[in-house]
């Protein structure tokens, strides 16, 4: 059983440490083949940095590392070329565009003394050009551009709108130093998390070839299904040992947690941090988004009044969000290339796209859902587990009381000064509630006689759940009668029809909201 490399995105350390690497050099030897200009954008560590360090070894010349991998036995001539890497990791780019452009410069000057090259331009646009036409003659071959998170500069400092834009205005000028150079390019490739941004910094590289959503790219980086059961075993029964449960009930819970980012819709893939960690701890963790603070997103999320559930709902034919202003970023787009929204499925409008957007998978649904409702009730997180433990117990003992009073406490502290109307913000953390509980849940189920705001799913019983919310100052005065209402309805528009032959119990459940009281009222229908 190899090694596992976590945290490293070097494949030249992957290969002489005789570390696992799942074979991408199909994809590889695809790209290379052409004298292209490449984008790819996908989410923070999704294996962007081994795909170009993977390219780069292939233009070192560097046969010895792709030992009994696809490219190997497809590639006859191995020829090395002058590259130039670029490193963001190495650049300071968030104290002003001054700083930013001094640091680049000196990132290509380091570059330029490896191979003996003294640059005598004084601005990054100049010296990228000259380092590059220098390289071009010194080894009379032609240059591989390797440009690794082009946009970090830009998406560190989203929610500092004046860094951005200097930021921005940095990258455009040093991009577009490699326009009208194409007879010194062997290859080019970039990649990074956001598009929303590339039209802005490419706008002089009309030939950038974008395959973020080309089906022939898709599976790139990230891990299929296939590729989990052929490369990781070994890994996988070892978890399902220490379980004690069988290999097809441990692969199910695996892909419920890890699996599902897409971007055709279709091939659904495993984050490889995510499962590098899952099998280090042996234990289902929330690692991928953990691994950075999604702030700017609720932040942005915050700004919009955007309602949380509304993330399961969206339907957008853009997944670029292309703007010039970074105070105006569409919030769908922007879920979508962060990965914390994934496509769904696709139909077609005519010959437009639409696209379904959903949380890839559990993993991010949880984590995010959690991070959301900490901010909307100002809870810490490590609050909110135990909350929605005793909620969910409190359903299954059929604990109402209880159930209520829990849900009271989140209602309690709300601000007086909300970033939402106050139905919708009680909705939302209602919302948030039911979907941290682990259970089967319908949200706003359609039905012949009307929509039911969820469905609550048990192994014994089913609930149906309808909110009422009263105004402060309106015609209904007391919490209890809004809690009557809510079961009036449900009944009135037979919403549990559709469970009589279910052989569990049907709870109906309606709660009232009045003036930051609840009030919850139940009754149950033993089916037959």
């Amino acid at each position: 059983m190899k090694g596992l490399p976590v945290s490293i995105q070097t494949f030249e350390k992957i290969r002489e440490n005789g570390l696992t690497y799942v074979d991408k050099t199909d994809y590889i030897h695809q790209l290379v083949s052409q004298n292209a200009y490449f984008f790819l954008a996908r989410p923070r560590r999704f294996g962007k940095s081994l795909l170009l360090t993977t390219i780069k070894s292939y233009f070192e010349g560097r046969k010895d590392l792709f030992d009994g991998l696809y490219i190997a036995e497809k590639e006859k001539e191995w020829e090395k070329y002058p590259i130039i890497h670029i490193d963001y990791s190495l650049i300071e780019y968030a104290r002003g565009d001054e700083i930013f452009l001094n640091s680049l410069l000196f990132h290509l000057q380091q570059r330029a003394r490896r191979s003996e090259i003294d640059l005598a331009a004084k601005s990054v646009s100049d010296a990228f050009e000259e380092l590059i036409i220098s390289l071009y003659k010194k080894y009379n071959q032609k240059v591989v551009i390797l440009i690794d998170e082009y946009d970090k500069p830009m998406v560190d400092v989203l929610t500092e709108p004046k860094r951005f834009r200097e930021n921005r205005a940095v990258l455009a000028k040093f991009y577009g130093a490699m326009k009208g150079l194409d007879h010194y390019f062997r290859f080019v490739m970039l990649t990074g998390i956001s598009r929303f941004a590339k039209a802005n910094v490419f706008s002089g590289m009309n030939n950038l070839r974008d395959i973020s959503m080309d089906d022939n790219f898709s599976c790139i980086v990230g891990f299929t299904e296939e590729e989990l059961n052929h490369y990781f075993p070994e890994l996988i029964q070892d978890v399902a040992d220490k379980f004690k449960v069988e290999l097809a009930v441990i692969k199910q819970e695996i892909r419920r947690m890890y699996n599902g980012f897409s971007w055709n819709g279709k091939d659904r893939l495993y984050n490889p941090f995510s499962i590098f960690n899952f099998f280090l701890d042996r234990e289902f963790g929330n690692y991928w988004f953990f691994s950075g603070t999604p702030s700017f997103l609720i932040e942005l999320i915050r700004a919009e009044k955007f309602i949380p559930s509304q993330l399961e709902l969206i339907e957008t034919p853009d997944l670029e969000g292309y703007t010039k202003d970074v105070n105006y970023l569409p919030i769908g787009p922007l879920l979508f290339q962060t990965g914390y929204l994934t496509i769904k499925k696709i139909r077609y409008e005519g010959f437009q796209q639409i696209f379904h957007l959903d949380y890839p998978n559990a993993e991010v649904r949880i984590s995010f859902i959690r991070y959301l409702l900490a901010d909307f009730t100002r809870k810490q997180q490590h609050q909110i587990s135990p909350a929605t433990s005793g909620l969910k117990d409190a359903l299954r003992t059929e604990n109402f009381d209880r159930f209520i009073t829990i849900l009271q406490a989140f209602i309690s502290d709300i601000p007086a000064r909300l970033h939402l109307p106050k139905e919708a913000y009680y909705h939302s953390i209602c919302y948030m509630i039911l979907r941290l509980l682990g259970v089967q849940l319908l949200l706003e189920k359609e039905t012949s006689k009307g929509r039911i705001d969820a469905v609550l799913e048990l192994t014994d019983k089913v609930y149906i759940i309808e909110f009422k919310f009263g105004k402060e100052g309106g015609r209904i005065k007391r919490v209890e009668t809004l809690a009557q209402k809510a079961i009036e309805q449900i009944q009135k528009n037979k919403y549990a029809e559709a469970y009589r032959a279910d052989d569990r119990k049907v709870i109906l459940f309606g709660i009232g909201f009045l003036n930051k009281s609840l009030y919850g009222k139940a009754v149950s229908l033993q089916n037959k």
